[in-house]
C-alpha cells in the first residue's frame, strides 16, 4: 500500500492526476491534512476535479510555520503507524510536504518526493526550507524538469532520481476543454485585461509593500482582476484596507482552479507570485511578470516567458516590466497543451524527390540516416546542409517540464513501487 499525502490547493490539483493513476498499480490511502481549509481552496477543487474524498482528513488548520508543521507531524505519525504503508508520497514544499515526510522518515518508511530538485536562493524561505528538508529525507526523488534531475544528482548522488515530468501539467491538459468565459466568472470583464494573484508572506506579511503593488496594478493602462486570497484578504483587512477597487483594479474573492485557469487563458497578461500560475501562464503561451525577486521556475525567465520584479520595486518598474512582456512574449503564441505529440511523420516539411537526371548532373544523391527511416522523419538526411524543421514550442515546453514526460502522471508511482518491491 502507497500513502498519498498532500493538503493545500496545488497538491489537490496534483492529486487529481497522482490517485487514479497510483490506484491503477496498487492500494492507495489518501491522507489530506487540511492546511487549505477556504472552499475555493479546497472542497471546490475535490468536486471540479472528480477527486474522490481523502481516507484520512486531519483538520490541522491555520497556524504559524511551527505550529502548523508539528501538528501534521503529530498527527500524520499516528495514521502512518496504524496504517504501516510500503511508502509515503509527498508533494511539492508546503508545510504539509515537510510534516508527513518527518513523520515517514522517523517510522523509515520510504519518502517519494513529487516535484523535487527545485531551488531559490533565499534558504530561509519556508518554502525553501521546506523542500531542501524533503529532498535531503526523500528516498525517491521525483524531478519535474531537466535542470532539477541535474540538481539532485549532484546534491544527492546515494538517492533515486526520476524525471517524471510536471504532474500540474497532465491535470491541465485534462481540463482545458471545460474552461469557461472570463466574462462569467467576472461579470463584465471583457479583453483585453490583466489576471493577477498575490499571497506569499513576503506580501502579506509587510502590508505597505503589498499595498504598492495594488497601487502600481491600478495604475496600470489595462484593467487588472485580482483573485483574493484567504490570506490576503485578511493582511489587508489588518491594514484597514476595505475597498473593491484600486484604479482600474478590480479584487474579486478567491477562485476555484477551472475559473483561475479560464482567467489566465483568456488574459493579455499574468501578475503573480503564484509558482503554479507561472507554469500555467507558460503552458498556455501567456506573458507572465513575477512579483518576487526570484523564482524556484527560472526555465520560465530564461525562456523569456516570464519577468522578474521585487515587490519593493513594483510601483516603480511593474508598469514597464508588463509592457515590455507583452511585446516580448505576445499572447498570439500560445503553447497548446491539447497537441503536444507532434509526430514527426505528419510534418509537413517533404524532400524534393532526386531523380536519375540530378544524379547525372554530379550532385550526390543525399541518404536517409538510419534513425531518421527508423522515426519516419524525412527531413533528417546526411548531408552538408542537413535541414531540420524547428520546433519552438517544443523546446518551450520541455524546459518547464512540460514535454512529452510529463504525460505519464504514473511515473512516480511506478517507480516508488519498484523501490519498495511490491
Amino acid at each position: 500500500m502507497l500513502a498519498l499525502c498532500y493538503g493545500t490547493r496545488p497538491q489537490v490539483i496534483k492529486a487529481s492526476a497522482l490517485r487514479p493513476a497510483l490506484a491503477r498499480l496498487g492500494r492507495v490511502h489518501a491522507v489530506d491534512t487540511g492546511q487549505h481549509y477556504d472552499h475555493a481552496l479546497n472542497a471546490l477543487l475535490y468536486e471540479q476535479l472528480g477527486v474522490a474524498a481523502p481516507d484520512e482528513f486531519l483538520e490541522v488548520g491555520s497556524g504559524s510555520h511551527a505550529e502548523q508543521t508539528a501538528l501534521i507531524l503529530t498527527r500524520a505519525e499516528s495514521v502512518l503507524a496504524r496504517l504501516t504503508p510500503r511508502a509515503v508520497v509527498v508533494i511539492g514544499d508546503t508545510n504539509s510536504t515537510l510534516g508527513v515526510a518527518l513523520a515517514a522518515a522517523k517510522r523509515r518508511i520510504p519518502v517519494v518526493h513529487v516535484e523535487a530538485g527545485l531551488r531559490a536562493s533565499d534558504r530561509l524561505m519556508a518554502e525553501e526550507l521546506n523542500r531542501r528538508m524533503v529532498d535531503a529525507m526523500a528516498t525517491l526523488l521525483c524531478t519535474p524538469c531537466a535542470s532539477a534531475t541535474a540538481r539532485m544528482h549532484r546534491e544527492h548522488p546515494g538517492a533515486t532520481v526520476v524525471e517524471t515530468g510536471d504532474v500540474a501539467f497532465d491535470v491541465l491538459r485534462g481540463v482545458r476543454s471545460r474552461l469557461a468565459a472570463p466574462g462569467s466568472i467576472v461579470p463584465g470583464l471583457a479583453a483585453p485585461y490583466l489576471f493577477a494573484t498575490l499571497h506569499r508572506a513576503e506580501l502579506t506579511d509587510r502590508p505597505e509593500v503589498l499595498a504598492g503593488v495594488l497601487r502600481a496594478l491600478g495604475g496600470l493602462e489595462l484593467p487588472s482582476v485580482l483573485a483574493v486570497h484567504p490570506r490576503t484578504r485578511a493582511a489587508l483587512a489588518a491594514s484597514g484596507f476595505t475597498s473593491e477597487r484600486v484604479g482600474r483594479l478590480q479584487l474579486v474573492p478567491a477562485v476555484g482552479y477551472l475559473e483561475s485557469l479560464a482567467l489566465v487563458h483568456g488574459a493579455a497578461a499574468v501578475v503573480t507570485d503564484s509558482g503554479g500560475l507561472q507554469r500555467e501562464a507558460y503552458w498556455l503561451g501567456v506573458p507572465c511578470v513575477t512579483v518576487r525577486a526570484e523564482t524556484e521556475w527560472e526555465e520560465t525567465v530564461a525562456a523569456g516567458a516570464n519577468r522578474l520584479v521585487p515587490p519593493a520595486e513594483a510601483p516603480q518598474t511593474l508598469a514597464g516590466a508588463v509592457a515590455a512582456q507583452l511585446e516580448r512574449w505576445p499572447r498570439a503564441c500560445p503553447v497548446d497543451p491539447g497537441r503536444l505529440r507532434n509526430r514527426p511523420g505528419r510534418h509537413r516539411h517533404r524532400p524534393r524527390r532526386r531523380g536519375p537526371a540530378h544524379r547525372a548532373a554530379g550532385r550526390p544523391r543525399r541518404r536517409v540516416t538510419a534513425h531518421a527511416r527508423h522515426h519516419r522523419q524525412p527531413y533528417l538526411y546526411r548531408s552538408r546542409h542537413p535541414r531540420k524543421a524547428p520546433r519552438p514550442h517544443r523546446a518551450r515546453r520541455d524546459a518547464v517540464g512540460g514535454g512529452p514526460g510529463a504525460l505519464v502522471a504514473h511515473g512516480a508511482g511506478t517507480a516508488a513501487l519498484r523501490l519498495v518491491g511490491q
